[in-house]
């Protein structure tokens, strides 16, 4: 697992505690988490470090609003970059996403945009009750994660196959046309419950059309081995 004192954990750590960034629409709401609450929230999220050998140059966090008055959750925001030059572009997309939060906020029934879709070189979303610290769901968030080798994915999909879980799903799962393991990604080691990045495994068990279930594996190649299986929603988009 990933050490708790790396340097890019700590600096996740660092911008929450220090320099987070609340949404008017969550601190106008008074939940906008005194030092002793941002404290205790750096401390539950998981440890994070940067895909291969990159490392963190800077970090952003920023706590968002869910569009409800009253909020139902807030979502934190970590927005990772690896250079100089990409936190530049994402300190600028967030001035001029504030600057537009700004004008149209005036009245709490008119809507103001959020902190969504700003990509940076790793984006988080953590997902948790206004004023509370534990974190409900906790995703990796860009793109890139896709962008998979087909040599990787090959040795991901021969390493799940030989896992007896997968063969007690495919063996139990009903319904037809479900189709074989799908890579979804790759998936950082604290949600991987692995040493090191590992590739994310979707095998559907259920599916209408529309909606269904899917088991999930975490496949740790460094190993050849799972390192991480649990259930997951699917939903057609």
């Amino acid at each position: 697992m990933t050490d708790s004192n790396h340097p890019d954990t700590l600096s996740v750590r660092r911008a929450l505690t220090d320099e987070l960034r609340v949404h008017v629409r969550i601190r106008d709401q008074g939940n906008d988490p005194d030092d002793t609450l941002r404290k205790t929230l750096a401390d539950a999220l998981p440890a994070l470090v940067a895909f291969g050998e990159h490392s963190f140059h800077g970090v952003r966090v920023l706590l968002d609003w869910d569009h409800q008055i009253p909020s139902q959750f807030a979502l934190l925001r970590i927005m990772a970059c690896y250079t100089a030059q990409d936190l530049e572009r994402v300190d600028a997309v967030i001035a001029d996403r504030e600057a537009e939060i700004q004008d149209g906020n005036l009245y709490p029934e008119f809507d103001v945009p959020d902190y969504g879709d700003i990509d940076a070189s790793e984006n988080y979303v953590a997902l948790l009750r206004p004023g509370a610290t534990e974190v409900e769901d906790f995703r990796f968030m860009s793109a890139w994660r896709k962008q998979v080798t087909t040599s990787v994915a090959d040795r991901a999909v021969t390493t799940v196959k030989a896992h007896p879980g997968y063969k007690l799903v495919t063996e139990t799962r009903t319904g037809e046309g479900l189709g074989g393991p799908v890579v979804i990604g790759w998936a950082p080691p604290s949600l991987a419950e692995a040493g090191g990045w590992a590739i994310e495994i979707w095998l559907l068990t259920e599916f209408d059309g529309q909606t269904g279930k899917a088991r999930v594996f975490m496949v740790d190649l460094d190993n050849e081995t799972v390192t991480r299986e649990f259930d997951t929603d699917v939903q057609l988009a």
